[in-house]
């Protein structure tokens, strides 16, 4: 599922604007080209289905213009109207490539949205074509009195004689008509736009539906997190503290009977401390990388490739155009989508090689995986092998999606095209500290520092 490309934006009071007028002038001369050649175009196509299909020469651009139109028409309806647009999540497609453009294509096609903005569309067109022919007609005979009560004075009608002044009062009529003809024209398109772009209740069960199921994402990867944060303490950590309690219990009942021993043993728990603590400090990386918080993601990745078991190649474009840092949530997403693929690369795949790509545009941000291993990879939710259901999960929570494509025996291709909301795409870097000013974060005294780490030697 996907959100409309629509930006949400909170509803504005309406108001009566030069482009509302303006939108009139445009609708009216549309009507008179575009309008007629659409038509004849959908319906010749419907005509010439039975034969062979060769409508669907006619009708598949007129779809693929007509996606691109109903795109136009939204926004126009938040720029002109100050409409509050509510669409419903539109499918998105699982594949790649050309294929999965195509099947994106159909999926929109077969929404009902699309279809009311295809009735909106020609509507607008026909309600603005009526006005702007009443806008016509009064600026010609508003523009024909004056002309001749300016060059004549006067215009005989049979037996009825205008004079100059009622001519003038003509002219003056028609030209309050031309305008009235235009805001009437507005009013109108806006109504339409309304009730047929600005959504319905029905759309906002759908939208809500897709913000549960975005909770429940985000709900089960952290359950998926916290599970394994518990069996890395619980088959990790755990028993190498235990381990340590009792060696040192141990080296304190013996030493005054064995100092030998007992300094034996000291050394031995002084040992296993440290590789707790470098287990405590793999498993804090796994939580929250603190590379990933003070120098960004590409140097995150940079690390995990430095540290894959097989070679990485790795492309980060993470230049927007903005010159912004994304923000927490999608880097973290990104870093662990990547951290999680280059696992399962390195365990289940087989593979000889791998790249991982990550290009941020505007309104996205796409990370890529791929591997030349055996391939086969599915998204499992049976309690056993549920990597990529957790990967599912995460990307889910942010709106975006995930697409696999495993053939057996062809490698494995990840994309996650993940969102980038405009409120949040922007994220101020921290400052750096200004030479002899203190740094929050470690506020020790230098020689505390020294002696332990001193003793960790």
């Amino acid at each position: 599922m996907d959100d409309t490309t629509v930006p949400a934006t909170a509803p504005q009071r309406p108001r009566l604007s030069a482009s509302a007028l303006a939108s009139v002038l445009l609708g009216g001369l549309l009507f008179y080209s575009w309008f007629w050649i659409s038509i004849t175009i959908f319906f010749t196509g419907l005509g010439s289905l039975p034969a062979l299909g060769t409508g669907l020469l006619l009708l598949i651009p007129w779809f693929l213009v007509m996606q691109v139109i109903v795109r136009i028409e939204r926004r126009r309806a938040v720029a002109v109207h100050r409409l509050s647009v509510i669409l419903p999540p539109t499918r998105r497609s699982r594949r790649g490539g050309f294929r999965g453009w195509l099947s994106d294509r159909w999926l929109e096609f077969c929404t009902g949205a699309f279809w009311r903005g295809v009735l909106h569309h020609h509507l607008a067109m026909l309600v603005a074509g009526a006005f702007f022919t009443l806008f016509v007609i009064a600026v010609w005979l508003g523009w024909t009195s004056a002309d001749v009560a300016l060059r004549q004075g006067a215009l005989q009608l049979g037996s009825l004689e205008l004079s100059r002044w009622m001519l003038g009062i003509v002219a003056l009529s028609c030209a309050v008509v031309a305008g009235i003809s235009l805001v009437l024209g507005a009013l109108a398109d806006r109504g339409v736009a309304r009730v047929l772009v600005s959504g319905s209740e029905e759309d906002l069960r759908v939208q809500v539906a897709e913000l549960v199921e975005r909770r429940q994402g985000a709900v089960d990867a952290a359950s998926q997190e916290r599970l394994r944060i518990e069996r890395d303490l619980h088959d990790g950590v755990q028993p190498r503290l235990v381990n340590l309690a009792m060696t040192l219990g141990i080296a304190k009942n013996t030493i005054r009977t064995d100092p030998d021993r007992a300094t034996d043993l000291v050394g031995q728990a002084h040992s296993e401390a440290k590789a707790v603590m470098t287990d405590l400090r793999q498993l804090a990386r796994g939580i929250h990388p603190a590379v990933l918080t003070d120098r960004g993601l590409d140097a995150a990745l940079s690390a995990l490739a430095a540290r894959s078991r097989i070679p990485v190649e790795l492309h980060v474009d993470l230049h927007d155009g903005r010159g912004a840092r994304l923000d927490r949530e999608r880097e973290a997403v990104a870093y662990f989508l990547v951290s999680e693929a280059l696992t399962n690369i390195a365990k289940h795949s087989e593979a000889e090689h791998a790249s991982v790509s990550v290009r941020q545009t505007r309104d996205t941000v796409e990370v890529r995986i791929e591997d030349d291993g055996r391939g086969g990879a599915q998204v499992h939710r049976d309690g056993l092998s549920t990597g990529l259901a957790g990967l599912t999960d995460r990307v889910r929570a942010t709106g975006g999606r995930l697409e696999v494509a495993s053939p057996v025996g062809g490698g494995t291709v990840l994309l996650a095209v993940l969102p980038v909301p405009a409120r949040s795409a922007a994220v101020a870097m921290p400052a750096a500290p200004r030479p002899g000013t203190q740094n929050p974060q470690n506020t020790q005294d230098p020689q505390t520092i020294q002696n332990t780490k001193e003793a960790l030697r």
